[in-house]
């Protein structure tokens, strides 16, 4: 627990750090200096409000992580303040609590993503009544802090602190996908805490994060890694079950390195280009190897290269981040991620299968039936 006595000035930095990588250790520490703290606790969640995917790793594990990544900063503490008191983990019970202790002045710390959604949080006027929120930019998520600045002085009378640090587009769900595949966790996670994922074998891989890693190489896996990654960013915007999104993704790719004339069982249809091919196969291992029945993830795994016409939400959006994850690098890339983490998705799936037709067209041969009929479906007869 905190001791709060003679402490004027703290902060508190939440979240459920499973685990804790590098940015959470950049931003505490810069959090410490820029808001001149006496002390910063941070406060691992038992259960979030805000968290949707499946259950987090044991708190004994967060709390360890945390413990490790911060044994050598004096001024940071981690409290299971939170982790003791069980059930969800509501911000104005926390901070309530920590002003009680004698904090006199008190600083919520969270990313300006958050703001919009401020007002949905539980008894917002008694967070801002205990103490100031200290908001900081993140990479990839837009927020008009001079916009939502008047909307807290009109809504609750009080402003919030915009902090000078600007935080990268990292997350926790990288970090257990690469984990999952046997990728270094160098420059994303401490090596302590690396360490203690190995060695605990925190994070499991299920059968179909089993499977690929048996058929891919490295670089193949790192691609994949970075298509679910890149997808579960999306998942609850769209409204996507994620495990299906995980799993589509995952298996996107695991036939790639098949000779399909070797699968005694599999008929290509014609027609179909050698670019195209794995996409086809992939979708029969997955059926017939690896069990999935679920027609809409088969489907997302056969036309992530080509597309087709009226594509399910799961296989537009696995198209898309074959595209744009971050490992990709082709003329237009950075136009689409801009679209992918700030417009419309519809719109960006259109645009990214205008890319890939314009790009197919300037490799002069055939064009693929399936996605010309996508073009064709989604954007030709558009403008047409």
């Amino acid at each position: 627990m905190c001791d709060n006595k003679n402490m004027q000035r703290i902060g508190i930095l939440g979240g459920t750090f499973d685990p804790v990588h590098v940015e959470h250790e950049a931003l505490a520490r810069a959090a410490l200096v820029e808001l001149n703290l006496d002390k910063l606790v941070v406060m691992p969640t038992f259960i979030s409000p805000h968290k949707t995917e499946a259950k987090a790793s044991p708190a004994s594990d967060r709390l360890n992580m945390l413990n490790l990544a911060f044994k050598d900063d004096e001024k940071i503490e981690v409290s299971d303040f939170e982790i003791l008191k069980e059930g969800k983990s509501y911000t104005y019970q926390t901070v309530e609590w920590f002003k009680a202790q004698g904090a006199e002045d008190l600083f919520f710390i969270c990313g300006g993503d958050m703001l919009t959604d401020f007002k949905n949080w539980r008894f917002p006027e008694r967070i801002l009544s205990a103490c100031t929120l200290a908001v900081f930019a993140r990479e990839n998520f837009a927020t008009d802090f001079e916009g939502e600045r008047e909307y807290f002085l009109k809504t609750f009378g009080k402003e919030f602190i915009k902090l000078n640090y600007f935080g990268k587009d990292e997350s926790s769900t990288k970090i257990r996908v690469y984990s999952m595949l046997n990728l270094p966790l160098n420059r994303l996670v401490s090596q302590k805490v690396e360490e203690y994922i190995k060695d605990n074998d925190l994070y499991k891989a299920d059968d179909y994060y089993e499977y690929v890693k048996l058929t891919l190489p490295e670089k193949r896996l790192k691609h994949t890694a970075n298509v679910v990654v890149t997808a579960l960013k999306k998942a609850n915007e769209l409204g996507l079950d994620k495990k299906k999104v995980e799993t589509a993704c995952v298996l996107h790719d695991c036939a790639k390195y098949l000779d399909y004339k070797s699968i005694k069982d599999f008929e290509l249809e014609d027609g179909v280009p050698e670019p195209v091919i794995h996409s086809f196969l992939g979708a029969h291992v997955a059926k017939t190897r690896l069990g999935i029945e679920d027609e809409e993830i088969i489907d997302a795994i056969r036309f992530h290269t080509s597309g087709k016409p009226n594509m399910s939400l799961l296989g537009k959006l696995v198209f898309v981040a074959d595209m744009v994850e971050e490992g990709r690098n082709y003329e237009g890339v950075e136009y689409l991620r801009e679209l992918y983490n700030k417009s419309d998705f519809e719109f960006c799936f259109k645009e990214c299968l205008r890319e890939e037709y314009i790009h197919l067209l300037n490799k002069k041969g055939d064009i693929y039936s399936k996605t010309l009929d996508a073009y064709n479906y989604y954007i030709n007869k558009k403008e047409g």
